[in-house]
This record gives C-alpha cells, sequence and structure tokens, in this order.
C-alpha cells in the first residue's frame, strides 16, 4: 500500500465526492470556486483540504501527483480552474462502477500504450508515432460511447501514466518508463515507486568545528606542493570563520553556504568557462598530472558543485529535480527543516570531497 491508497479522511472524502458527482452529472470537473463554497457550507477549508491529500511527485509538478488535482498558483487554487480526479482518487471511488469502468478503461489505453512504445525497438533511425488513438482502445469496450469524455478529462491530467492530447484524443506514455498494469493498486504502486525520491544517504556527522578550514587548506598547500600555485583564494576572516560556526536558523545556514560556496567558485584554475574556478578544475587537473584518477576528481567536484545548487535555491525556490538531487547528494532531506543538522551534513561532506581531492593531486605528483 502506498501513501495513495491510504484511507480518505471524512473531509477528504467529502471533496472527492463533491468533484466526483458534479463530473458524473455534467461530464465536466467543478471549478474550485464551486467546492470552496460546498466545503464552506459543511465547514471546510476547501483549500486546506486540498493541500492534505497524499502527494508524491511534487519535485516534477508543483502540485504533484494526488487522488483530487487542481489548478493554481503555489499553496492558493485558481477560483475558476478545475478540480478534478486522477486515477488515484478512482481508486477511492471503486465501489461506483463509472469508476471501475473509467479505471478499467485508462489501464487498457496504458497497456496499449506500452506495446505501442515497442515500436522504437524496430526503428533505429527513424522515430515512429508511438501516439495511439482513446477511441480505438474504447471499441474493445462495452458502452464506450459515453466514456469517450469523461475519460478523455482524467487521462489529460494522468500525467504519470500518460501524456494525453485531448484535441486529437491521442496520447502516449507519462514518466512512467511502462505502465503494463492490470489492477489500480498495480498502477499506484508503480507511480509511487517512480516518483517517489530514493531515501537520502545518512547524514554524515560534523564533530570537528575546523574540519572543513582544515581540509581546504591541506588542499591549497598540496596544490602548491605539487603544481607550483595556490588554489585557495582566503576570504576575510569574518567569513571563513563562518564554516566553523553551528547554525541555528535558515539564515545563518543559508549565509555558511554563501560563503563555500564562493570560496569553491574563486579557485585560482586557468580559464573562465565555466565561470566557476571548481568546475574548470577536473579538466586542468587532467591536463597537468597524466597519472590523475580523474573518475576520484570527477565525483569529489560534482558533489561540491552540488552546495551551488542548494545555496541557489534560497534565491529560487521553486521545486525542480536538480534540486532533490543536491540534497539527497548531501544527505539532506528536501525541503530542509532541521538547518542546524543540515549544516553540519554540508559541512561533512564538503570536507570529506574535499579530502578526496587533496589526495588524488598528492597520489598524482609527478
Amino acid at each position: 500500500m502506498t501513501a495513495l491508497t491510504d484511507p480518505l479522511t471524512e473531509e477528504q472524502r467529502l471533496l472527492l465526492d463533491i468533484a466526483w458527482t458534479t463530473f458524473v452529472e455534467h461530464q465536466r470537473f467543478p471549478n474550485f470556486f464551486y467546492v470552496e463554497h460546498c466545503m464552506r457550507k459543511h465547514g471546510h477549508d476547501a483549500a486546506e483540504v486540498l493541500y492534505s491529500f497524499p502527494r508524491i511527485g511534487h519535485d516534477q509538478v508543483i502540485a504533484g501527483y494526488r487522488a483530487v488535482g487542481f489548478l493554481g498558483h503555489g499553496s492558493t487554487p485558481q477560483s475558476d480552474g478545475p478540480v478534478f480526479v486522477t486515477m488515484a482518487g478512482l481508486y477511492h471511488l471503486q465501489p461506483d462502477q463509472m469508476a471501475r469502468d473509467l479505471a478499467n478503461g485508462l489501464l487498457a489505453y496504458m497497456r496499449r500504450m506500452t506495446l505501442e512504445q515497442d515500436k522504437i525497438l524496430d526503428s533505429p533511425f527513424d522515430q515512429p508515432n508511438v501516439d495511439v488513438d482513446l477511441r480505438d482502445v474504447l471499441k474493445e469496450i462495452d458502452g464506450a460511447g459515453p466514456l469517450l469524455e469523461r475519460m478523455s478529462q482524467i487521462a489529460d491530467r494522468e500525467w504519470p501514466g500518460m501524456r494525453f492530447n485531448r484535441m486529437a484524443l491521442a496520447g502516449r506514455l507519462g514518466v512512467l518508463p511502462a505502465a503494463d498494469y492490470d489492477t489500480l493498486d498495480a498502477y499506484l504502486a508503480g507511480v509511487a515507486a517512480h516518483l517517489s525520491p530514493p531515501a537520502p544517504p545518512e547524514a554524515l556527522s560534523f564533530t570537528e568545528p575546523r574540519a572543513l578550514l582544515r581540509a581546504l587548506n591541506f588542499l591549497d598547500v598540496t596544490y602548491e606542493l605539487v603544481l607550483g600555485e595556490t588554489l585557495v583564494v582566503p576570504p576575510p576572516m569574518d567569513r571563513s570563520s563562518l564554516l566553523a560556526l553551528d547554525v541555528g536558523d535558515e539564515a545563518s545556514y543559508n549565509s555558511g553556504l554563501v560563503v563555500l560556496t564562493d570560496i569553491l567558485r574563486d579557485f585560482k584554475v586557468p580559464g573562465r568557462n565555466p565561470g566557476s574556478g571548481l568546475l574548470r578544475l577536473e579538466d586542468h587537473l587532467v591536463g597537468k598530472l597524466p597519472a590523475l584518477d580523474r573518475d576520484a576528481v570527477h565525483q569529489a567536484v560534482q558533489l561540491l558543485d552540488q552546495i551551488r545548487v542548494i545555496r541557489n535555491s534560497a534565491v529560487h525556490p521553486k521545486p525542480r529535480p536538480e534540486l532533490a538531487a543536491a540534497h539527497h547528494a548531501l544527505g539532506l532531506r528536501f525541503p530542509v527543516r532541521d538547518f542546524t543538522a543540515a549544516w553540519d551534513s554540508v559541512r561533512a561532506h564538503a570536507e570529506l570531497a574535499v579530502s578526496n581531492l587533496q589526495e588524488a593531486i598528492q597520489s598524482a605528483r609527478p
């Protein structure tokens, strides 16, 4: 069982029923203002209930995938936008014959999409058309006529399983690589497995406040001994000292990230492209040290660059796949709630990566 199939609360069930009964009667999903009014008459905040539905995949789509979806901006549903039911919603409506028919039809549709996609295996040079017409699938289902419009509206929002064009009534698989499922339970389990980010690695402990500063110093000394040049541009003491201090809130956490990112960006590596000295370092070392373990350097550089991605999220907080991946690489849950633990994990991962860089350079010394 996934969170998508957990039993609904009384308020969630009420909101789902409002959207569903309107859809069955009018073949259209109601707009939010209507749902909001109906929920208010029962003493509930519609927006609050909408946000209470379990969701996954919010690193790919802001609102994520849930049993009842909506159009909106951030946390505010669009007043004249539809409140729609997904296949996760159909799961909770299965005692209803219409819900069962729609779910079975959409599952059959995705199975056909999965088969159609395999045309690509026979066409390595010319991309085939793998779109599947919904009407062709419905011809095989008794009583398909009344289902077409309703099914197309749900298909239009079912982005994990399919990408659907309502004008053409045709579509292909969505983010799932395959959707050969016979039951809603299996489909939703597949969606959850594909969209749920992997559990982050265990956060590294950071017990020595000066360990990261010491690692950067060792790297600089080794770089100078091996290559005859300095690498690290020391920031003013009032900034570098932040790397040795614990943090207790978001502001101090972001300040530490800024200092660390600036140090890595300002590495004295020849060239201008890319703009970060850290990102120019690998190619520079490869040209200077033929015996260099390039894989070790690449991994260290890539890990350290994830700090830049996280730092930039404070300025551009919109969820993106690369932002979730950066937090995962540094042992952080996304979004960060415990800034003290997050800073400790960032520093520990950074210390390890910097130490790995230093060892790779020292080992490649001519």
